[in-house]
C-alpha cells in the first residue's frame, strides 16, 4: 500500500491495523521479547519507589488493571500511570536515543492496562505494544532534535502517541479510530526538560502521564470522538508547535525499517549520556585500584551535545533522584565511591564522599567523542594520571535476548521477588503470542 500522499495521521492509523492483523518478523518480535524483559525487571527493581507512586491511585477503580509489584487492582487509566511512573523510576527504562524517548515505559504500561481491561491475549498485546514502539519512534526521530531545544521533554511528547497508538489497536479500532485515538494524543502531549535543570520530580510523572494521556485519547477515539487529522502537519499542528518546523518528505517506511531494533538498554539506574561515564569509572577505579581518599581531582569528558542535555550539569543541591541520576558530577562521584551504580545510591545525596567527590569532578566538552561516550581521567594526591575512555558501539547497549536476561538477573537483589519470580516473567515473555492473556507477565511482579 502507498501511504506517501496520505496525511501523517491517516499513515499511523493505517500502520496500527496493519500491526495488528500482520505477523512481525521474527527478529522484530524477538526485540519485542528483550524490551519487555528488561523494562518489566526495571519495574520490579524499582518497587521501593512504589511507595511514592500507589498511594494516589490505589483505590480508584473499578478494578480494571493491576499495579506491578504492589498487586492492588484500580481502573485502566490509573493503573497505566503507576505503572508508567514505576517502570520510569530508576531511569533505566528502554530508549529510542533518535527519538531521545523512553518508548517502552510509556507504551508497556498503556498497553498492558487495556489488555487486562479488554480481556486480550498476548499476541493481541504484543503487536499493540509493537504499533506503539514505532508510532513513537517515527515521529520522535523526525522532530526529538527540534523540540528538545526549545524545552520539551521527548518522553512525554511521542510516549503519548505511541501509548495512544497500543491502546487503538487492543480496543480494535479501526483505521480512522486509531488515527483519531493518535491527533487527540497529539493534544495531550506535553512535558518539559525544567524538571532536570531544577533536581524536581515531574520527571516520573510525565511518563505516567504519557501512559494514562494516550490510554485515555484511544478510550475517547473509541466513543467516536474525531481527532484532527492534520494534527502533525497543520499551520497549528504538533511539527509546528513543539519543533517549529514540519518534517514530512512522505519517506515513512512504516513495517519496512523497524524502529524498534535502534532500542538500547541501560546497565545502571542513571541517564543514558551518564551510562558510558560510569562505566568507565567504575573500571578505572577498580582496575587502578584507586581508593577515594587518593582522588585529587576527576575530568569527565562527554560530546557537546550530552553535556548540553538538561541537568547534566548539575552540582547540587539535589531536591530529587531525578537529579542526581541525570547529574554527570554524581553519577561519576557514585560510580567512584561504590565502584557501581545503584538506585539506593542514588538517594545518597548528602554523602560526605560523595559531595566531595562532586565539586573535584569537571565536565568537559570534547568534539572528538560521540554521543553516549565518555572519557574519564583520575587525577591522584601523588599526581598520578589515570584514563579510562568508553566509546560504545551497536552491541553495548543494544543486547540481544542473553544480555538482557543477564541484566535483569543482575538487578534481583534489587527486586522484592526471588529468582523463581523472574524466571516465572522470562517464561511468559518467550512465549507471549500464545499467552491467553497477560496476565503472567503482572503476576510475575508480584512478591
Amino acid at each position: 500500500m502507498n501511504l506517501t500522499k496520505l496525511a501523517v495521521g491517516e499513515r499511523l492509523g493505517r500502520f496500527v491495523v496493519e500491526c495488528r492483523e500482520q505477523e512481525p518478523p521474527a527478529e522484530v518480535l524477538e526485540k519485542l521479547r528483550c524490551n519487555l524483559l528488561h523494562d518489566f525487571g526495571v519495574a520490579m527493581a524499582a518497587h521501593t519507589e512504589g511507595p511514592a507512586i500507589w498511594p494516589p491511585v490505589e483505590g480508584m477503580g473499578p478494578a480494571q488493571a493491576t499495579l506491578l509489584c504492589s498487586g492492588a487492582k484500580v481502573d485502566a487509566e490509573h493503573a497505566a500511570f503507576a505503572n508508567a511512573a514505576l517502570m520510569h523510576a530508576r531511569a533505566q527504562d528502554d530508549t529510542h536515543y533518535a527519538a531521545k524517548t523512553h518508548v517502552g515505559s510509556a507504551v508497556i504500561p498503556a498497553a498492558l492496562a487495556t489488555a487486562e481491561r479488554a480481556g486480550a491475549d498476548g499476541e493481541a498485546f504484543a503487536r499493540a505494544t509493537l504499533a506503539g514502539y514505532e508510532v513513537a519512534a517515527a515521529v520522535g526521530e523526525r522532530l526529538a532534535a527540534a523540540s528538545t531545544a526549545r524545552g520539551f521533554r521527548a518522553s512525554m511528547l511521542y510516549g503519548t502517541l505511541g501509548a495512544a497508538a497500543a491502546s487503538a489497536s487492543l480496543i480494535g479500532l479501526d483505521a480512522e479510530g486509531a488515527e483519531s485515538a493518535i491527533g487527540i494524543a497529539a493534544s495531550f502531549s506535553g512535558g518539559l526538560n525544567q524538571t532536570w535543570i531544577e533536581g524536581t520530580s515531574e520527571w516520573r510523572w510525565e511518563l505516567g502521564m504519557a501512559a494514562r494521556n494516550g490510554l485515555w485519547a484511544a478510550t475517547l477515539a473509541a466513543t467516536g470522538a474525531p481527532g484532527a487529522r492534520e494534527w502533525f502537519e497543520g499551520p497549528a499542528g504538533f511539527a509546528r508547535a513543539f519543533a517549529g518546523e514540519v518534517e514530512d518528505d512522505g519517506e515513512w517506511e512504516l513495517g519496512e525499517r523497524w524502529r524498534i531494533l535502534d532500542v538500547i538498554y541501560k546497565p545502571y539506574p542513571v541517564c543514558n549520556i551518564t551510562q558510558s561515564p560510569v562505566e568507565a569509572a567504575i573500571s578505572l577505579v577498580t582496575e587502578a585500584d584507586v581508593e577515594v581518599e587518593e582522588i585529587e581531582s576527576v575530568r569527565c569528558m562527554l560530546n557537546p551535545e550530552d553535556r548540553s542535555y538538561p541537568g547534566t550539569l548539575n552540582w547540587g543541591p539535589f531536591r530529587d533522584v531525578g537529579a542526581s541520576l541525570m547529574s554527570a558530577p554524581f553519577c561519576v562521584a557514585m560510580a567512584i565511591k561504590h565502584r557501581t551504580a545503584t538506585l539506593e545510591g542514588l538517594h545518597e545525596t548528602e554523602d560526605p564522599v560523595i559531595r566531595e567527590l562532586v565539586a573535584r569532578t569537571e565536565v568537559i566538552a570534547d568534539e572528538r567523542l560521540p554521543t553516549l561516550a565518555a572519557r574519564i581521567e583520575l587525577i591522584t594526591t601523588t599526581g598520578e594520571r589515570h584514563v579510562r575512555e568508553l566509546i560504545p558501539d551497536g552491541g553495548t547497549y543494544g543486547w540481544e535476548w542473553d544480555g538482557v536476561r543477564e541484566n535483569t538477573r543482575r538487578l534481583i537483589p534489587e527486586m522484592a521477588v526471588e529468582e523463581a519470580g523472574v524466571e516465572k516473567l522470562e517464561a511468559a515473555i518467550r512465549g507471549i503470542a500464545g499467552l491467553g492473556s497477560v496476565a503472567p507477565l503482572v503476576e510475575a511482579t508480584v512478591s
